[in-house]
């Protein structure tokens, strides 16, 4: 019994998804018979065949999309006072349209009223569908202003004007709320139309905060202070062709500083407060024109770093790179008018370690290297430190033990190590030791103790160790 339950639900379901293609028949076939409803008398005599053909064919196709309109509308996804005038100016659609078909004495009349009646329908599905502005609104300009947020759980990164160019920088402090001058914006713009009062795609709704942290059928989108477990988020960046890509391919998507603005947000530890803001104006005698690629979904509570030396890099072979992308590997330049590049495994569903072999074609260019939460072991990182211009490496959530830091010893370009949720313990940090170059580690959630951590920060005094319960500073040299 359960099981006829279980397929009859099926059936209902896909009954009712077949309504947006059933509904566009009868919209052709009326539009058709308004066309003919247009001529003269006596043209319209020669096609009264083909439009009394095309009127029945068109009513009884309005009433098969009616019934799968029906079947759809108890999803619940939908605002409910929307779907009646929906559903009953379509039922309307296909009366008017058998009455066109059976009265032939006022035919034409009834034509134009069926159309007439058609077009509201059509409107509001369309709103339904796509939102209320869909039609008349007009196309925003993006308007999203890129600004560096001073919060307690995030460390924000300064933009530096290239080497060319003499900058000049003015900064304003004032408290906003980041939610509500520049999120809700960007929601209302491309997530509102499938994830609002007309529309709960999945049963999420993210026109308020309340709805937000309700989250949908599948749970909750937002981890405050969590990037790397916030759908809001990671769903932005995974390939376009995943199924879970957020929005859909042939959406609207978000621009990269739409998602960096999102990726600031939910890395706060209240989203919805007010903070803190710097807004800073930068004059240059040359115009620089970089645009900030968004950032990888991970843990790490600060953001990317660029090198702190300068770094002579050959360009890369084109067709090295177009091998990689392939994999759907994420590549993008480490900054303007550089040929060192970022490599971004992170929402790869299918990594394996014969990725990383087409990767090492580029082990010049490599300066960042992301691979959260891959199946990443102690044998790659052989493979890995191939990478002699590496500065920056992300191997939370990986497999590497105290083991594979043995690898790590010999890349002495190394800056940034994040080895969250890793096992890696005071026999790894050891090893650690021979990175003389490497300026900030990340251990929140690893076997690593506070005496391990200190001797490795007697080791290199430079480092700054961030461990969850006890961070390890710089020294400060003015102090005596």
């Amino acid at each position: 019994m359960g099981d006829i339950q279980f397929l009859s639900s099926i059936n209902t379901a896909l009954i009712g998804h077949l309504h947006p293609l059933l509904v566009h028949l009868p919209i052709g076939i009326f539009s058709f018979a308004f066309v003919i409803s247009l001529f003269g008398a006596e043209k319209r005599k020669q096609f009264d065949a083909a439009l009394s053909s095309a009127l029945l064919t068109g009513a009884a196709s309005s009433l098969f999309a009616c019934i799968a309109g029906y079947l759809l509308a108890g999803s619940g996804e939908y605002d409910v006072d929307l779907v009646q005038k929906h559903q009953w100016t379509g039922i309307a659609t296909c009366t008017w349209g058998f009455l066109a078909y059976f009265i032939a004495q006022y035919r034409r009349l009834l034509v134009w009223i069926t159309c007439a009646v058609m077009a509201v329908a059509g409107h509001l599905g369309g709103t339904l569908t796509h939102g209320e502005d869909y039609f008349f609104g007009l196309v925003d300009e993006e308007t999203t202003n890129i600004v560096e947020v001073k919060d307690s759980t995030v460390k924000t990164p300064t933009e530096a004007p290239t080497t060319d160019s003499i900058a000049e920088k003015a900064s304003a402090s004032r408290e906003i709320s980041l939610y509500q001058d520049q999120v809700v914006g960007i929601l209302q713009n491309k997530c509102y139309s499938c994830h609002s009062k007309i529309k709960k795609k999945g049963g999420l709704r993210l026109d308020s905060e309340d709805f937000i942290k309700q989250g949908g059928k599948n749970g909750a989108v937002l981890t405050a202070g969590d990037a790397d477990n916030s759908k809001l988020y990671t769903h932005l960046v995974l390939p376009l062709e995943d199924e879970d890509h957020m929005p859909p391919k042939g959406k609207k998507q978000l621009s990269a500083s739409e998602i960096a603005t999102i990726h600031r947000w939910v890395k706060m530890a209240d989203p919805f407060a007010k903070t803190t803001i710097i807004t800073t104006s930068i004059k240059t005698t040359e115009e620089v024109n970089a645009e900030e690629p968004p950032p990888s979904p991970t843990v790490e509570k600060t953001a990317p770093v660029l090198p702190t030396k300068t770094i002579s890099i050959a360009a890369a072979n084109p067709g090295n790179i177009d091998a990689i992308k392939k994999l759907n590997v994420v590549v993008t330049p480490i900054q303007s008018g550089s040929n060192g590049l970022s490599l971004n495994f992170v929402n790869l569903k299918n990594f394996n370690s014969k990725m990383l072999d087409q990767a090492i074609g580029l082990k010049e260019q490599v300066v960042q290297l992301k691979l959260t939460n891959q199946a990443v072991t102690d044998l790659d990182l052989q493979k890995i430190k191939q990478f002699k211009n590496l500065r920056q490496l992300q191997l939370e959530k990986t497999k590497v033990t105290d083991e594979g830091m043995d690898q790590l010893k010999s890349m002495q370009s190394l800056e940034q190590l994040n080895l969250y949720g890793t096992t890696v313990s005071d026999k790894g940090l050891e090893k650690l030791a021979a990175c003389t170059n490497l300026k900030t580690l990340f251990l929140w959630n690893t076997n690593a103790t506070a005496e391990g951590i200190a001797k490795l920060k007697q080791a290199l005094p430079n480092l700054t160790i961030e461990a969850g319960g006890f961070a390890f500073k710089k020294p400060d040299s003015t102090k005596k």
